[in-house]
């Protein structure tokens, strides 16, 4: 590894935390004019979508840190893993952002979303979302070259599970933040105990500009000043799972979308929230950075 991934991940780290007080400033004034803020848990009126932030941040991070690698190394695989995770990310922010534009807020979970589909013929601005992230998902799978079929379908399966799964959680303040960084966490950790420094390094530099610019937008999400919106929560989802999926091995990759499916089959049926409520510690770790909240 030479200079250039040193100024890489400077960018990584520090890119999003130079523009982030700009953004939000710009985003919560633009938002609240076209309207787009929502009732929290608490009956207040919040600007929703803010995930647009990490967004913004993260792409002109990942654009900056791909100029440099690309200039600086002869490593196309790196270069290719970084260009096709800012992709897969603007795209499933696209859809996420379309579903936050949309009025139609009735149907709830995929048990809502379908039978809308069933009863009425129409495709509600979830099943679209599903449809955008399930289609991104098969692409990104294929770009990756997996080294099978069943290898494929898996990471597909992952990306797709994974974009959605952190939206669970985002129905109180930083919660889908403090879920995201766990994850990343994990992720992580297995990515260092399974490769060598270098991989791990050129693997993990990818996921520093999303790191940084969650630590940078927490405090106002905990503060409930600015929602992450189904832009933000589906982003983080789709970025954690996108580091399971290029940095971990396949038996791991597995293990986390059966994590995740099973996420989703006790979200339908029953309250995140209340589940979380029920144990002591995890309501701490909850309510943790929420001292914020005005």
């Amino acid at each position: 590894m030479g200079t250039e991934w040193l100024i890489a991940a400077a960018i990584g780290l520090l890119l999003p935390v130079g523009i982030h007080r700009r953004l939000l400033v710009t985003v919560r004034k633009r938002f609240r004019k076209r309207g787009m803020h929502r009732v929290n848990y608490q009956g207040v009126e919040v600007v929703t979508a803010g995930g647009v932030m990490l967004v913004i941040s993260t792409a002109a991070a990942l654009l900056g840190m791909l100029v440099v690698i690309g200039i600086g190394s002869m490593e196309s695989g790196v270069w290719k893993e970084g260009a096709l995770m800012g992709a897969g990310m603007l795209a499933i922010a696209f859809w996420g952002w379309q579903d936050d534009c949309s009025v139609d807020k009735q149907a709830k979970g995929f048990r809502g979303h379908f039978g809308t589909l069933w009863r009425e013929g129409r495709m509600t601005s979830g099943l679209w979302k599903v449809w955008g992230a399930g289609s991104t998902a098969i692409v990104l799978a294929l770009a990756l070259g997996p080294a099978n079929l069943w290898s494929g379908l898996l990471t597909a399966c992952l990306l797709a599970s994974a974009a959605n799964v952190l939206n669970l959680f985002d129905l109180r303040p930083a919660r889908a933040i403090k879920v995201f960084w766990l994850l990343e966490a994990v992720a992580i950790t297995i990515c260092y105990c399974t490769s060598d420094l270098s991989s791990f390094f050129k693997h993990g530099i990818w996921q520093l500009p999303m790191l940084a610019a969650t630590c940078m937008l927490f405090r106002h999400d905990a503060g409930a000043r600015v929602m992450l919106g189904d832009t933000g929560s589906n982003t983080l989802g789709f970025v954690v799972g996108f580091a399971f999926a290029a940095g971990t091995p396949l038996i791991v990759q597995l293990m986390i979308f059966l994590l995740f499916v099973g996420v989703h089959i006790v979200a339908e049926f029953f309250s995140i929230s209340k589940l979380i409520e029920s144990s002591s510690w995890l309501t701490r770790i909850d309510r943790w950075g929420r001292s914020a909240e005005p």
